[in-house]
């Protein structure tokens, strides 16, 4: 990703990933920031670095860490996430 995200998105330069914890963590809106894997002893485990209270609590707000305000702003215009499900609350960036 960090050989390509700046090119393509036109942001700042991208630092290595180190894990998976370190790439959900920059996953575009709070709520996305999970990942879940079954391991072959058939556990779930949840990788949430940001939490899981935007996700449970329906909030669409931006990550910081690597998606700017504009890019926000245009992905909020893209998918109308309150148009789509009227329980969203949006937390405009």
């Amino acid at each position: 990703m960090h050989t390509w995200y700046e090119s393509v998105f036109g942001t700042g330069p991208v630092d290595a990933l180190r894990s998976i914890h370190d790439a959900v963590a920059t996953w575009p809106e709070t709520a996305t920031c999970v990942a879940v894997r079954l391991d072959c002893a058939e556990t779930l485990h949840v990788c949430a670095p940001l939490g899981l209270d935007d996700l449970l609590d329906g909030v669409w707000r931006r990550n910081p860490r690597r998606i700017t305000v504009e890019l926000s702003r245009a992905r909020l215009s893209r998918h109308g996430p309150s148009r789509r499900w009227r329980q969203v609350k949006v937390v405009p960036p």
